[in-house]
């Protein structure tokens, strides 16, 4: 069945449609600004420990619904943070989420991070693979016993999570200009002398 538009019916419905009726229906769709433009995408917000207790006690003596609205947060949001009120009580008031969860393997990444500053300390060049091979051979190890401790996979993101914790990077030693020269002040002087 052909989905054209003659004069006074449409063939994608049964019903006879007089043109005009039609073409103003099809304005206010393209006028409309919740169907032709959507809302732009919001910026992502993190808010206190103390605003989110807020909008948690709010919602407990009313509802979810009237707490967003009020607050001007998602209803869902507000869903997770009363879940989440336990948590939020512990924490300072003034810290804005529950960043940085702590990692199983916390024993064993304090020892290889002990083992980076050791080895750069001595001069030796420290790579990605060498940290992945470092953790799994300190896995095996009897001393850093923890549950879940033989199953660490030491994969590429977790090494790059692991250098994000401990502020670790990967750089080069640079060769040029490391070391000024011994008659530096002798030159200094006769270049200015000469001009």
């Amino acid at each position: 069945m052909s989905r054209t538009l003659r004069a006074g019916y449409c063939s994608c419905s049964p019903h006879v449609v007089s043109l005009p009726v039609l073409t103003a229906q099809l304005s206010t769709l393209e006028m409309d600004p919740s169907t032709s433009n959507p809302a732009p995408k919001q910026k992502r917000r993190s808010y206190e420990a103390a605003f989110k207790l807020k909008v948690v006690s709010r919602a407990e003596k009313s509802n979810n619904s009237i707490a967003s609205r009020e607050f001007g947060v998602d209803e869902k949001q507000v869903r997770e943070w009363r879940k989440m009120k336990a948590d939020l009580e512990k924490i300072p008031k003034a810290k804005k989420a529950r960043r940085g969860l702590r990692t199983p393997y916390g024993a064993l990444e304090t020892e290889l991070h002990k083992w980076v500053l050791e080895c750069r300390q001595n001069g030796y060049c420290v790579t990605r693979m060498g940290i992945r091979l470092r953790a799994l051979q300190m896995a095996k190890d009897d001393k850093l016993k923890a549950p879940g401790i033989e199953n660490v996979v030491a994969s590429a993101g977790w090494c790059t999570g692991f250098m994000n914790r401990y502020g670790l990077c990967l750089r080069q030693r640079t060769k040029i200009s490391q070391k000024l020269p011994k008659d530096l002040d002798e030159k200094v002087m006769s270049f200015h002398s000469s001009s």
